[in-house]
């Protein structure tokens, strides 16, 4: 296992060396200054040429991307040519909300996309099954902008006054107070790496709200969170679905199934214990892709729903030239893919005791 390990990790080295240098040579070749889309009507042709020669964009692209691979070993992401501050800074707190975002949207869609996927392979070819798989067959045809707008008409709208109303935007409800988690135990001092990953965790709100025990946190959180993890996780949750039936239909025609019925085990027994079980090895291989394109997909959803995260940053990044944002998000992001797929890749082993990982 620990060989298998080694050796993945050694094999995406040539990959992430390649997705950076893809992303840095894109960002330069397309048209568009970065000058003039940070400083506007105030970019003269001396301000522009010192604005260059501070960012070394002035070099040779060769050279750039030399100096740029040396701070990305060093754990230097840059600056950001719009904002003046340091990319890792910035990371830290768009982050939080799109892996907040991700994960209730992956909740959401596994769990849900499985369950429908058990009730239509359990009632194969009945009326449920069919509505089932037109659900699905909607939900991964509605763009996400689409069904996140008709989200937040309905709920904050149609249903406004009513239990059921929830917030159409933002993070938090005006007014509310969120409370770094190192100071809500009594550690204003700490510092370090520790004190790093606590601020991350605070900026995730429904983290924060269990941790801190904040009961008014973490209820708001969760209701600014429900439409927007719906609307992300939404077609996520139909080719789960898709996914889970037609694996589960393949395991449920074998023998050893058919075995287990005539023995009299119960039906829901060999639907989980027998059926299920073995019909989790694509259903694992889609939640992990699954993931790694809600993490770096979000950008409709977080601008939709007014969530300021790693969809908007890019987005911004992109449409104002700020190569250096654009740099460090993406490469973030292809870590995240690559630790995903690996994770997904030694799941197997736990999965499946016939696949041996060497």
């Amino acid at each position: 296992m620990i060989r298998y390990i080694a050796r993945r990790l050694v094999a995406s080295i040539p990959v992430l060396f390649g997705v950076i240098a893809l992303v840095f040579v894109l960002a330069r070749v397309i048209p568009g200054d970065p000058c003039r889309s940070a400083l506007g009507e105030r970019a003269t042709d001396e301000i522009c040429a010192a604005f260059s020669a501070r960012y070394g964009l002035d070099q040779p692209i060769p050279i750039q991307f030399l100096g740029y691979l040396g701070q990305v070993l060093t754990g230097d992401l840059g600056e950001s040519i719009q904002r003046s501050r340091p990319v890792t800074d910035i990371l830290m707190e768009r982050l939080p909300v799109t892996v907040e975002l991700t994960l209730f949207a992956l909740l959401f869609a596994t769990v849900g996309g499985i369950l429908l996927g058990l009730v239509a392979a359990y009632r194969r070819n009945s009326p449920g099954d069919v509505g089932v798989m037109i659900g699905a067959n909607f939900g991964v045809s509605i763009p996400v902008f689409v069904l996140g707008l008709i989200l937040a008409y309905i709920f904050a709208v149609v249903l406004k006054d009513t239990p059921l109303a929830l917030p159409p935007s933002g993070r938090l409800t005006p007014g509310l107070s969120v409370v770094p988690i190192a100071i809500a135990w009594g550690m204003p001092d700490l510092a370090g790496p520790l004190r790093a990953f606590l601020d991350f965790l605070s900026n995730m709100y429904v983290v924060n709200g269990l941790l801190t025990l904040n009961g008014a946190l973490l209820g708001d959180a969760l209701r600014h969170l429900l439409l927007p993890a719906i609307a992300l996780g939404t077609i996520s949750l139909a080719l789960i679905a898709r996914i889970t039936r037609s694996s589960l239909l393949d395991v449920l025609g074998l023998d050893f199934v058919r075995t287990a019925r005539a023995k009299g085990v119960a039906e829901r027994s060999v639907l989980l214990r027998h059926g299920l079980r073995n019909a989790l090895l694509p259903i694992a291989t889609v939640v992990g892709l699954t993931l790694g394109g809600l993490l770096s997909g979000a950008v409709l959803t977080e601008s939709i729903f007014n969530l300021s995260g790693v969809g908007r940053a890019v987005y911004e990044a992109i449409t104002g030239r700020d190569y250096i944002v654009i740099q460090g998000f993406t490469l973030v992001i292809a870590l995240v893919y690559i630790f995903v797929n690996l994770l997904v890749d030694i799941s197997y082993a736990f999965l499946d005791p016939r696949v041996r990982l060497g």
